[in-house]
């Protein structure tokens, strides 16, 4: 595991996420740091851990369902790093067949591809009315990505 990577890929998810939030026309629902009730329902599960509100999730909790649910369920600390944190933020915002379709679109090697066909996806979601508000914000996040692996990883 590149431990370093991952621990960057998070730190850079965390930001995005921010904390707790119930927005009504958030298909995710009820979301705590990015981890959504129903994956949270799952762990506690997996954990034989009794049913908690997602807004009581521990650090811990989110550290080891980033890791094991996204980062390892996706292989990135077999991608570049470049990809490796595409394809997890991706997999956290959009879900990993979101994330696997891009690295098809993108063959595996271009990250501007993979970049392009996730910017069409929010922009297809907008088209519906209750979706539009977040267009802003899911670009927004983009952008930053892109400022964050060139700024870090593009060079290794």
């Amino acid at each position: 595991m590149n431990n370093k990577l991952f621990e960057s890929a998070l730190s850079f998810v965390l930001k995005c996420e921010g904390g707790y939030a119930d927005i009504p026309d958030d298909k995710g629902g009820p979301t705590n740091k990015g981890i959504c009730q129903k994956t949270y329902d799952s762990y506690n599960l997996s954990k034989k851990i009794p049913a908690k509100h997602v807004k009581n999730i521990t650090d811990k909790e989110i550290r080891d369902i980033y890791y094991n649910n996204y980062w390892k369920d996706c292989n990135c600390d077999d991608m570049h790093p470049v990809f490796a944190i595409l394809v997890f933020d991706t997999a956290v915002n959009m879900g990993k067949l979101r994330a696997f379709e891009f690295l098809n679109a993108a063959k595996w090697q271009n990250s501007d591809k993979f970049l392009l066909a996730r910017i069409k996806k929010y922009v297809a979601f907008a088209k519906k009315p209750s979706q539009r508000k977040f267009l802003l914000g899911w670009l927004n996040r983009v952008f930053d990505l892109i400022d964050f692996v060139n700024g870090t990883y593009l060079n290794d």
